[in-house]
């Protein structure tokens, strides 16, 4: 009769005792968000760092996080920021970190860097005002531009955050001159129109405009006073205790890829020597506990 006790308890057991071990072997679920735009196309490709900054150090975090599984989505900005706040296994990457995202995500070390935002013009008909200008040649204030000529039109990208404080100088424009692009060629388009004289004005990343060596003679560019010099990229997750695991043990890669020659050489590609010495001057103040980007003899 105990033999027989023994052998019923021993069956029923098995598969709870199994489903443990199932639970315990298995790897938690990173939903990975990628912007479906051009420029994120064969992302996982993106292995040297000769292509691009961003890709080739997402990819090299991806590649490194084998303790998960990391499942690759691609969508609209949008629908990313909507993911965020209602999974608790999220992540992306390449984004600004501002107070408004920080209320229902969390964020890396920084993943990368970029000269700041400039506004362009192109084969402009006129100068623009002189009152629009500091005696360091920088445009006072972004909005005071529109007011003094309200007729023209400036092009952004459709639901990006240009950092906190350009954020704030861009909610001060009046919307009717405003030029919203989305859709997967944003960066391009917003080039393109600009060439084109569809819009009067771009506020991009100066690695996202690439002129022609004619267009070169006939395109301006003009710092916002004020600006932060150079945009900080991170990895961005869901504000969980899964994520904020994530988070941790991306930070862990990064503090290794700080050291390499292959993140010296992927930042080197896209500054000059001195717009280098000036960036890592910039993350020492800004992250004073931790080196990035230290050059390899």
């Amino acid at each position: 009769m105990i033999s027989l006790i023994i052998f019923i308890s021993t069956i029923y057991s098995s598969p709870v005792q199994s489903d443990h071990i199932n639970k315990k072997n298995s790897k938690e679920t990173i939903h990975w968000l990628i912007e479906d735009k051009i420029e994120n196309k064969d992302l996982l490709a993106k292995n040297s760092p000769e292509t691009s900054t961003a890709s080739y150090i997402e990819n090299l975090i991806i590649q490194q996080l084998a303790q998960y599984d990391i499942k690759i989505e691609r969508m609209t900005a949008p629908r990313i920021n909507k993911v965020l706040n209602k999974k608790g296994n999220a992540c992306t990457a390449n984004r600004a970190d501002t107070p408004e995202r920080r209320k229902h995500s969390l964020f890396s070390d920084p993943q990368s860097s970029y000269l700041t935002h400039r506004l362009y013009r192109y084969n402009p008909p006129s100068a623009l005002p002189n009152q629009l200008f500091n005696a360091e040649g920088e445009i006072k204030d972004l909005s005071n531009v529109f007011k003094t000529l309200p007729t023209q039109v400036l092009g952004i990208a459709q639901d990006i955050s240009f950092g906190g404080f350009l954020d704030n100088q861009i909610r001060q424009i009046n919307p009717a001159n405003i030029y919203y692009r989305g859709g997967n060629k944003r960066v391009v388009a917003l080039a393109s129109m600009l060439f084109k004289s569809r819009v009067d004005y771009v506020l991009a990343l100066p690695v996202d405009i690439t002129p022609n060596e004619a267009q070169k003679k006939l395109i301006e560019q003009y710092t916002i006073a004020g600006a932060p010099p150079y945009l900080i990229a991170h990895f961005n997750c869901s504000n969980s205790q899964l994520g904020q695991r994530i988070i941790n043990d991306i930070n862990i890669i990064l503090a290794k890829a700080y050291q390499t020659k292959d993140y010296y050489q992927a930042h080197k590609k896209w500054f000059s020597d001195k717009q280098l010495t000036d960036l890592q001057a910039f993350l020492a103040e800004s992250f004073p506990t931790k080196r990035y980007i230290s050059p390899i003899k």
